[in-house]
């Protein structure tokens, strides 16, 4: 039995008769009578009775086409999962986070991809750098964005965004009114810092050894969202990633801090990574590029954290 006899035992048995059948297939009458014969002679039994120039499915037959019946209704469901792949509307994306853009940033532009891609399912797991660069490594995430280094930027289909780092600062900060900020400024102030294993407290730490002035930590946080609340609170004053000021202007109501450029830059390494033996799905290379416009938005459009606040 293959596809082509069972089509036209299908049309037979929606029709009542070959020569409709025939017509609905584009097919001779000949044509289906074949093979309609040929499918009988496979199956080893008969499927009409001819009754005055009608035929009569046999109780054999009307049982067959239920199964037919739903062969062809699988093949259109196929048919209809291959269109919403064409149209990137099926697929199922697993996503790797650093902290810090998986507070906020990551999850409004996943939101949204979502919203214009209804039939598409996602995990959005949040991972130390290090945990997602393994993770994607053994393929059990399709993108990762976590901070890498130079050399991590060269492997694979890996991409690299440097992000010049921002100065917060409680609004009422005697220095709030400078539109940048230098380490000359901030030499003895108490600022809040990320952990020395960080790359950014390593690179800020080198600045201010090699400008010659003091960094003087007070408080040392894990991540730069819970450092912001120490801003608000007065404690000190902090160098971060655009991000994280971006997610924290999202839910932070304005007045309490204010954002301002740090000179010269220090920079937040990120990429986004991809399994590098596995080919990335065409849902896994759309949501990549609307996260490469995202981020390069933040990068050349700063004046959005610049004004908050103000």
């Amino acid at each position: 039995m293959n596809l082509k006899q069972m089509e036209a035992f299908r049309a037979v048995m929606l029709t009542g008769s070959v020569s409709q059948a025939a017509k609905q297939l584009f097919r001779t009458q000949p044509a289906v009578s074949m093979m309609i014969s040929s499918l009988e002679s496979d199956i080893g039994f008969q499927l009409f009775e001819r009754h005055k120039k009608r035929l009569y499915p046999t109780p054999e037959a009307n049982y067959l086409y239920k199964e037919v019946e739903a062969i062809f209704n699988r093949i259109q469901d196929v048919s209809q999962t291959v269109q919403d792949i064409q149209n990137k509307q099926y697929g199922f994306l697993r996503i790797g986070c650093m902290p810090g853009p998986s507070n906020f940033f990551v999850p409004d532009i996943l939101a949204d991809f979502l919203e214009d891609h209804p039939k598409v399912q996602a995990s959005l797991q949040t991972r130390t750098s290090d945990a997602v660069v393994e993770w994607i490594a053994s393929n059990q995430y399709d993108l990762g964005i976590a901070e890498m280094s130079k050399h991590q930027s060269q492997i694979g289909k890996n991409q690299m965004f440097e992000l010049p780092c921002l100065c917060a600062l409680p609004a009422d900060h005697p220095l709030a009114g400078n539109e940048v900020i230098t380490p000359e400024m901030l030499d003895g102030q108490s600022m809040i810092t990320l952990h020395p294993d960080h790359m950014i407290f390593h690179d800020l730490m080198q600045l201010f050894e090699a400008s010659g002035h003091r960094m003087n930590v007070r408080l040392q946080t894990r991540f730069f969202i819970p450092a912001l609340k120490f801003v608000e609170r007065g404690l000190g004053v902090s160098v971060l990633d655009p991000l994280s000021a971006y997610s924290y202007t999202t839910y932070a109501q304005p007045g309490k801090v204010v954002f301002r450029r740090f000179q010269p830059d220090v920079f937040l390494r990120i990429g986004l990574m991809f399994p590098a033996d596995t080919p990335a799905s065409m849902i896994t290379v759309e949501f990549a590029e609307l996260l490469r416009k995202r981020i390069e938005g933040v990068i050349d459009h700063p004046e959005q954290m610049l004004a908050w606040g103000s």
